[in-house]
C-alpha cells in the first residue's frame, strides 16, 4: 500500500506541476503576444527599416518562445539541442551581467608614453601641438596607475556581442548609462524571439533620456557588421569606439569569429582622421588647380562608360609581385591602357612600357619634389596625369596633360560640390575609395571610367615574409636614393590572407589601404578584378598567377580611347567667388563656440566626456550643410585630441589624477583650437611647405 501511495503522489505532483507548467505557459502567451504587439509600435517609432524586416520575417515551422520555470521567456535556437537558458532566464543573466562589469573586458587605446620621433622638426601647426599634447600626458606620469577594471556607472561605449532575448541589455542599460550602445546578433531568428521577451520601447526611452544612442545590427554577416559599423563611424566620429565596454553574451563560433575579427581590426577605425594642415592645404590646392591652372574636373559620362566595359585597363603599382609580371605587361601594353601607381612610373619606365596614365594622390609638396628629383621633366611632358582635387598644383603643370577626380571625404571636395551643385542642380561625385594609398587611387579611377576587366599588378598591400618591400626595378632600391625613400618595416606588424598561399606583412596603411581596395571592389559590381601575383588576397577579385594571364586580342585604338578618356570623362571647372564660400567668419565662429564648450565646468569623468561630446556634435552637425567643408577642416584635429583624451577618462582609477591631467591635456586643445581660429584666415590659400627634405630629416 505504502508502494502505491507513493505512487500515486508522484503522479499528482507531476499533474499539478504540469498544470502549473500549463498556466505558466498560458499566461506567457498571452503577455509575449501584448509585449510583441507593442514592441512592433517601438520598432516603427525608432527603427523603421528594421521594423519592415521584422514583419517580412517568417520563423520556421517549430519556433517557439516558452516560458521557463520562473516566467520568463526561454527560446531553443536552430540546430541547438538545448535552450538559450536554464529555468530563471533573467537572474542568470543578471548574474552573467553582475559578473562581467565587476570584471570588464574592455576595448581601448592606450595614451601617449612618449613624444613623437621628429619632434620639433615638422612645423606644422597640427604637429606642434600634438607634441605637446603627448608631452603632457609623459609630464602627468601615469605609468604606475591602477587602471580601470570594473564598468563605472557611465562609460563611452558598449559593444555587446550576441543579444540573446535580450535581458542582459536591459539589465545594463538599467544600471549604466553609455553615449553609444552597439548590439550585434548575427541570429535574426534569436533577435525576433527576444521581441516577445522583454520591453524595447523601455530600453529605447532610457537610451534617450541618458542622451545615449543606441545601434542594432542584428541577421548579418561580420562584413556587413563591420561595414555599417565603420560607416556609423564617420557618422558619429571615431572616439565613438575608442573606448569600448566589451560585453559577450552568448557562445558560439560565429560569436566568437566576430569578437576575434573586430578587435583584429579596430585599429583600423583609429585611423585616417586628417588633420587640419592637411585639409586647409588640400583646399587650397584645389582652388588653384581648378581657378588658376584649369584643370578638368572628372565627371561621370554614363555613355562612354558602355563603351569601355568590353575593354581591359592594367593597374600597376610598385609591390614586390611586378617583377613576377613584367613580361605579361610588356607583351600586351599596346593592347591595354595602363594606369601607373605612383613610383610605379620610374619602374615602368626601366622596362621600356610608358603608361596611358600616371596616377598620383599624395597632396605635399614633398610629390613635386619626388617627381624632379627622380624622373625627368621631358618625359614626364609626354605623360597624362589622373589625380585628385588636392594635388600640390605645380604638379599637373609637369604633364602634357592632367585630370583632377574629386577625392572625398576633402573640404575641397564639399567646398567644390556645393559650389558645383548650387550653380548647376547636379551632383559632382567623388571618386570611390582612392585612398589612402595610390593603388587605391588608380584602382577607382580604372573602376569609374568602366572598364570590364582590371589586372592589378604589384598592388601588394604588404611584403612577403622575406622582406622585400618593392620591386626590383623600384626607386626604393636604388643605391643613391634620397633618404626620404628609404623603407621603415618596423610597423608592418599586420597579417593579411596572401593571394594563394600563407600570409604577407602589412603596415596599418597598408592594411587600411587593403580593406578600402575590397570596399571599392564589392561597389564596383560591373568590373571585374583580377588580382595578379603573391600580394594579399583581395575578396571578390579573381587570384593570377602572371603565367596564366591570358594575352589580349587588339580589339581597339588605344590612343583613341585615352583620347576619349580625357575629352569625355572630364570637363573644365571653376569655384565661383570662393572667398564667399571658403567661410572665414563662420569658421571663427565655430572655433568660438568649441573655445566656449572648453571653458564650460566639469567636476566627473562623465561631465568632462559630455563636452567633448558636445563639441563633436556641433562640428558633426556642419555635415551636409552651407559650409560643409569646415567639418572637415576640424574634424580630423579634433579625433586626434579627442580619442587619447576619452582614453585618458576611463583609463584609471583615481579619478581625481585622471581629471587633473585632462585639464592640462584640454588647455592644449583648447590653445590649437585659438590657433587654427588665427591661422585660418591668412591660410586658406597657401600651398603646402612640407619638402621632401622635411620627410628625410623625420625618418633620421
Amino acid at each position: 500500500m505504502d508502494d502505491i501511495q507513493l505512487t500515486l503522489k508522484n503522479l499528482e505532483a507531476k499533474i499539478e506541476s504540469a498544470l502549473q507548467n500549463q498556466k505558466l505557459q498560458l499566461a506567457f502567451e498571452k503577455e509575449s503576444d501584448t509585449r510583441f504587439k507593442k514592441n512592433l509600435l517601438a520598432f516603427e517609432k525608432y527603427f523603421p527599416a528594421l521594423c519592415k524586416e521584422i514583419k517580412n520575417f517568417e520563423p520556421r515551422d517549430d519556433f517557439k518562445v516558452f516560458a521557463a520555470k520562473s516566467g520568463a521567456g526561454n527560446f531553443i535556437p536552430k540546430d541547438s539541442p538545448v535552450p538559450l537558458y536554464g529555468d530563471e532566464p533573467i537572474a542568470q543573466c543578471e548574474a552573467q551581467v553582475e559578473h562581467y562589469t565587476q570584471s570588464a573586458f574592455f576595448g581601448r587605446s592606450e595614451i601617449y608614453k612618449e613624444v613623437p620621433k621628429g619632434a620639433g622638426i615638422d612645423d606644422r601647426l597640427h604637429f606642434r601641438y600634438m607634441v605637446e599634447l603627448a608631452q603632457t600626458f609623459v609630464n602627468a606620469d601615469l605609468r604606475s596607475e591602477d587602471k580601470l577594471s570594473s564598468l563605472p556607472p557611465h562609460y563611452p561605449t558598449c559593444m555587446m556581442f550576441g543579444l540573446g532575448l535580450g535581458y542582459p541589455l536591459k539589465t545594463i542599460m538599467e544600471r549604466f548609462s553609455f553615449d553609444y550602445v552597439f548590439v550585434c546578433e548575427p541570429d535574426f531568428e534569436v533577435f525576433y524571439a527576444s521581441l516577445f521577451c522583454i520591453d524595447w520601447e523601455k530600453i529605447f526611452l532610457d537610451s534617450d533620456a541618458k542622451s545615449g544612442c543606441l545601434f542594432l545590427k542584428v541577421g548579418i554577416s561580420y562584413d556587413t557588421f563591420f561595414d555599417e559599423l565603420t560607416s556609423v563611424v564617420q557618422s558619429v566620429g571615431n572616439s565613438s569606439l575608442i573606448s569600448s565596454f566589451c560585453y559577450q553574451h552568448t557562445p558560439g563560433a560565429e560569436i566568437n569569429s566576430l569578437i576575434k575579427r573586430f578587435f583584429d581590426d579596430f585599429s583600423h577605425l583609429q585611423a585616417g582622421y586628417g588633420f587640419y594642415n592637411d585639409a586647409i592645404t588640400g583646399l587650397a590646392h584645389g582652388l588653384e588647380n581648378f581657378n588658376e591652372h584649369k584643370c578638368p574636373v572628372f565627371l561621370p559620362n554614363r555613355n562612354c562608360t558602355e563603351k569601355l566595359k568590353s575593354l581591359t585597363a592594367y593597374v600597376v603599382a610598385n609591390g614586390p609581385s611586378l617583377d613576377e609580371a613584367i613580361d605579361v605587361i610588356r607583351d600586351n601594353q599596346h593592347q591595354v591602357v595602363i594606369f601607373a601607381a605612383g613610383t610605379a612610373l620610374n619602374s615602368l619606365l626601366k622596362l621600356g612600357v610608358t603608361p596611358d596614365f600616371h596616377v598620383l594622390v599624395e597632396r605635399p609638396k614633398t610629390t613635386y619634389d619626388y617627381l624632379l628629383q627622380t624622373l625627368n621633366p621631358d618625359v614626364l611632358g609626354k605623360i597624362n596625369l589622373l589625380s585628385v582635387d588636392v594635388m600640390y598644383p605645380e604638379v599637373p603643370l609637369l604633364y602634357n596633360w592632367s585630370g583632377l577626380a574629386l577625392k572625398g571625404p576633402e573640404a575641397s571636395s564639399l567646398l567644390c560640390q556645393y559650389d558645383y551643385f548650387t550653380n548647376y542642380r547636379k551632383v559632382l561625385p567623388a571618386i570611390p575609395h582612392p585612398g589612402p594609398l595610390v593603388a587605391n587611387t588608380a584602382l577607382s579611377f580604372a573602376a569609374s571610367l568602366g572598364f570590364g576587366e582590371v589586372y592589378m599588378f604589384g598592388v601588394d598591400n604588404g611584403y612577403p615574409t622575406s622582406g622585400k618591400t618593392h620591386s626590383e626595378h623600384s626607386i626604393y632600391n636604388e643605391r643613391d636614393r634620397h633618404a626620404a625613400f628609404n623603407v621603415d618595416t618596423k610597423g608592418a606588424v599586420y597579417e593579411l590572407d596572401g593571394n594563394f598561399e600563407g600570409t604577407v606583412k602589412a603596415t596599418s596603411l597598408m592594411a587600411q589601404a587593403h580593406q578600402q581596395m575590397e570596399l571599392l571592389v564589392k561597389v564596383a559590381a560591373n568590373t571585374q578584378f583580377y588580382n595578379v601575383g603573391s600580394g594579399a588576397k583581395v575578396k571578390r577579385a579573381i587570384p593570377l598567377k602572371s603565367e596564366d594571364v591570358l594575352r589580349t586580342p587588339k580589339v581597339f585604338e588605344k590612343e583613341d580611347v585615352v583620347e576619349k578618356i580625357k575629352s569625355e570623362f572630364f570637363q573644365k571647372f571653376e569655384v565661383t567667388k570662393p572667398s564667399k564660400l571658403v567661410g572665414l567668419d563662420e569658421f571663427e565662429s565655430l572655433c568660438d563656440y568649441l573655445i566656449e564648450i572648453c571653458n564650460r565646468p566639469y567636476s566627473t569623468r562623465k561631465e568632462a566626456s559630455d563636452m567633448l561630446k558636445a563639441q563633436a556634435r556641433v562640428v558633426f552637425a556642419y555635415k551636409g550643410r552651407k559650409f560643409g567643408h569646415l567639418y572637415h577642416v576640424i574634424k580630423g584635429s579634433m579625433m586626434y585630441f579627442h580619442c587619447p583624451l576619452i582614453s585618458l577618462l576611463y583609463l584609471y582609477n583615481d579619478e581625481e589624477k585622471t581629471l587633473d591631467t585632462f585639464a592640462n591635456a584640454l588647455g592644449v586643445w583648447n590653445r590649437y583650437i585659438l590657433a587654427m581660429k588665427s591661422d585660418f584666415r591668412r591660410s586658406w590659400q597657401k600651398r603646402c611647405e612640407h619638402s621632401l627634405e622635411k620627410a628625410a630629416m623625420l625618418k633620421i
